[in-house]
């Protein structure tokens, strides 16, 4: 029993270590603030888009299978498998309701990302990103793909998940602001924007992260501060001009 544990440990700490490198090591070495924050900016900004893109594939995927006629849709084909796939994972109710899946499936804003990844990670250096790819501080209780956290309080079991790259936490993270009933308010308030035929953008929807962190409204304030500070707003105009 105790080989078998070692052996795990070890497996743990090795694929931690061949997969979890933070962001790239010139990142690190960048002495001037500005152009760190720049190199970060653009770094996380192309992961971000990235992300986005493949969840706007999926939006369009669904409305154009849902708008077309329901009566026609063969239940054995791949699309309709891609169909349950997707509303698998986004936690959709209703198989047909395509405003279900529009409310769910569509772009974090990049202004918003950026300054989320910012205020997370401590500008990318801190201890979760660098040995774990952990740029939002997500949590897991399968300690298999975590490690304790430094100052976890007694009794607690929550670990920091340990993400292969840094692409898979942007994923994880956008999937968790478009499923999870704690945001409901950011995905009606986008939802609403979407409605009105406007584009989502950063600083409107940070201001619906009040249970992201467990300092409340300061924290939606440090977002704006970020986001107006760091002028990321320019971020969101250039996502929405390259589309």
């Amino acid at each position: 029993m105790k080989l078998n544990r070692f052996l795990l440990i070890a497996f743990i700490i090795f694929s931690i270590n061949l997969f979890a490198k933070g962001m790239p090591k010139e990142y690190y070495e960048i002495k001037d603030n500005e152009k760190a924050k720049i190199y970060f900016f653009e770094y996380i900004y192309n992961l971000t888009k990235n992300e986005n893109n493949k969840i706007l594939q999926e939006r369009n995927f669904v409305k154009n299978m849902l708008n077309s006629n329901l009566l026609n849709i063969n239940f054995k084909s791949n699309e309709f498998k891609k169909l349950l796939e997707i509303k698998k994972r986004y936690r959709v109710k209703k198989l047909f309701d395509l405003n279900s899946y529009m409310m769910k499936i569509d772009v974090v804003p990049p202004a918003m990302s950026l300054a989320q990844a910012a205020v997370e990670s401590g500008w990318g250096k801190s201890r979760f990103i660098k040995i774990a790819n952990n740029i939002f501080g997500h949590w897991t209780y399968n300690p298999k793909i975590g490690i304790v956290p430094e100052q976890r309080d007694e009794g607690a079991k929550h670990f920091i998940r340990v993400f292969k790259t840094l692409q898979d936490s942007i994923s994880a993270y956008m999937l968790n602001l478009n499923r999870n009933p704690a945001y409901k308010s950011f995905q009606k308030e986008r939802y609403k924007i979407r409605l009105e035929n406007k584009q989502p953008r950063g600083i409107q929807l940070s201001q619906t992260m009040i249970n992201y962190s467990g300092i409340g409204k300061e924290y939606l304030s440090i977002l704006k501060t970020v986001i107006k500070k760091n002028k990321l707003e320019d971020y969101d105009k250039k996502f929405y001009q390259e589309k």
